[in-house]
């Protein structure tokens, strides 16, 4: 999905003038859009912000209903 560039182009974020290092297809008539690092990392960044976490006390619930599940086995036995 995302590429790396060997061609020397130019960033497409606007106001960036620095060297691509990244790129990825898109539909339509510019079929691909050239990122740098620094506005790649910014990308990332943002869109991590968004991303709702994972809630731990999903995680810690699943442990608990295993050891429960393990204990009602050797209690049967």
């Amino acid at each position: 999905m995302l590429y790396t560039t060997e061609t020397k182009t130019k960033c497409d974020v606007k106001n960036c003038k620095n060297a691509a290092d990244y790129y990825f297809e898109v539909k339509g008539r510019a079929g691909k859009c050239f990122l740098c690092g620094q506005c790649f990392d910014a990308l990332v960044s943002d869109a991590l912000k968004k991303r709702a976490p994972k809630s731990p006390v999903n995680s810690i619930r699943k442990q608990m209903s295993k050891k429960e599940k393990e204990n009602a086995y050797v209690e049967k036995q």
